[in-house]
């Protein structure tokens, strides 16, 4: 069956899920919109679907899902849009400033991979691969793994370019965000000598940067590595607190790059910045959202490029021109394929960019397409019978799967689609990932307060690193059975493992292949910052 056909009877099929006809269908969006209106469903929809070119528009969405009550992420969907893949590609493209993530999970009714607690007994060892603690269970709704999430967290990726951030955190570091502390500087019986990391909003965009208090109203961005670099900030006139960082995921080799890195973002100026509200229009979203990101019409040209190249198709890209006029006209473009670039360059929430458009885009459906009718297959991996030794993970459960919940309080699953990219592996698997929370005497600072390490099996010659004067952070398996994650060079066949100054451990040596062998490299750190 050609693709035209593939597409027509899929759009076929949910109509008539509904008893509704394509002609039906016109003849409602006619009544309920006009029939000059962009929302008018044409008669011939079914010989169009076949072209990307002519998909219906986002006005033709709408009333898809408004006269068929079917969601409109859902719509969508069906033909080829997936919006929670959009923040993939936020987090692929290498960022001059810190920007907040889109972490809405659009499609609630999506399968999830998920897991069980295996049964085991005694305490836990200070590191072990989680693989010896969970197991593949059965794939959840996401409507019901988002209930395990007690609170709402911002994510923001660390730019290359935010002085006030590099160091503690790294540039390209997904880190999260408190907000329900951001009132902690100011309040009574804080020490504001403690190594807290803020993110502060301000008239430039977004910095991660430790923070000074003057009074009740004035801050200042603190480095202590940059001293040069402190900048003083009013609040409510130049700046507001949007919460304390507590959890960073950091990438220990460069994430691929989808453009030559630009000149640093610099400081940030003192300009006024008004409180958040609803856009008055589209223009003025676009274009505030563009100035935050910091971006000209021509660099971001110049990264819809690679979105139009990543994802296959031209509609993608969107010319210095075309961006220009997006931001003077009141209606959505054209295409839906350039409002999902806009989306991705300036870090848009897709639910704000539809406010923005004002009614009636906010008279979609409320209820999900079936299963059956959209590309939400049910992960087959996990399909199969529960595994030998395994309890099933139920909400609030007292094992190792849900005292972690309690323990994180959210599961980012908007990271979901980009975790190829985070660890900077191609096929990521449960079996890449280490737990390292038991271990109370950590042999690097990057590993305090660390959860998680994500390794790389396939690299297991120390001697491989690229930079000669710093080893790579390893994970060993000894002799005994234990693991020992830490920076290990090879010096005469001998594993060297390098301590840090103040650290609790003495560099160690150990026989290659005999004392201890190299498991892999680790190429991501999950930790608490607090």
């Amino acid at each position: 069956m050609s693709p035209r056909m593939d597409r027509a009877e899929q759009v076929r099929q949910i109509l008539a899920a509904r008893g509704l006809t394509l002609y039906r269908v016109s003849q409602r969006s006619a009544e309920i919109f006009g029939r000059s209106s962009r929302f008018h469903i044409p008669h011939n929809l079914y010989h169009d679907v076949a072209d990307p070119a002519l998909l219906p528009n986002l006005h033709q969405m709408l009333a898809l899902s408004h006269i068929t009550n079917y969601r409109l992420y859902d719509w969508l969907a069906a033909f080829g849009f997936e919006l929670d893949r959009i923040s993939k590609l936020q987090f692929s493209i290498p960022r001059q400033r810190t920007t907040l993530l889109d972490s809405s999970v659009y499609d609630l009714h999506a399968w999830i991979p998920w897991f069980a607690d295996r049964s085991n007994k005694g305490l836990l060892p200070p590191i072990a691969p989680l693989g010896q603690f969970l197991g593949p269970a059965a794939p959840k709704r996401a409507a019901e793994l988002l209930a395990l999430n007690h609170r709402r967290f911002l994510y923001c990726k660390v730019g290359e370019g935010d002085l006030h951030a590099v160091p503690p955190l790294a540039p390209g570091s997904i880190v999260r965000v408190d907000q329900g502390r951001s009132g902690e500087l100011l309040s009574k019986g804080k020490n504001n000598s403690e190594p807290r990391l803020f993110l502060v909003e301000h008239g430039s965009g977004f910095s991660c940067s430790q923070l000074l208090a003057l009074g009740k109203d004035r801050i200042v961005l603190h480095s202590p590595q940059r001293p040069c670099a402190q900048l003083e900030l009013r609040l409510g006139r130049e700046a507001r607190i949007l919460g304390v960082m507590d959890a960073e995921i950091r990438p220990m080799a460069d994430l691929p790059a989808a453009q030559a890195r630009q000149r640093p973002a610099g400081l940030p100026k003192p300009l006024t910045w008004h409180a958040p509200s609803l856009p008055t229009n589209l223009g003025d979203l676009l274009r505030s959202s563009r100035l935050r990101v910091g971006l000209s019409f021509r660099e971001a040209s110049s990264m819809s490029r690679w979105i139009a190249n990543t994802l296959s198709d031209r509609l993608y890209f969107a010319a210095p021109s075309t961006l220009s006029d997006c931001e003077t006209l009141s209606d959505p473009p054209r295409h839906i394929q350039k409002i999902v670039t806009l989306c991705i360059l300036y870090c848009i929430d897709f639910q704000e960019f539809l406010r923005a458009c004002g009614p009636p885009f906010d008279q979609d459906g409320r209820e999900p397409i079936p299963d059956e009718l959209v590309p939400r297959q049910r992960p087959s991996r996990n399909q199969g019978p529960q595994l030998a030794g395994e309890k099933q993970s139920i909400p609030e459960s007292s094992g190792f799967l849900g005292s972690l919940t309690k323990q994180w309080e959210e599961v980012p699953f908007f990271l979901r689609h980009s975790l190829n990219e985070l660890t900077g592996l191609k096929n990521f698997s449960l079996s890449d990932v280490f737990w390292v929370g038991g271990d109370k005497a950590p042999s690097h600072p990057l590993l305090v307060n660390a959860t998680f390490v994500v390794v790389n099996r396939r690299v297991k010659n120390p001697a491989q690193s690229k930079t000669a004067c710093q080893p790579p952070l390893c994970l060993l398996l000894k002799r005994d059975g234990s693991y020992l994650c830490a920076y290990c060079g090879l010096h005469q066949r001998n594993l060297v493992v390098r301590t840090y100054p103040g650290g609790r451990l003495a560099t160690q040596q150990f026989r290659n292949g005999i004392d201890a062998e190299v498991i892999g490299q680790v190429t991501t750190i999950l930790k608490r910052l607090l």
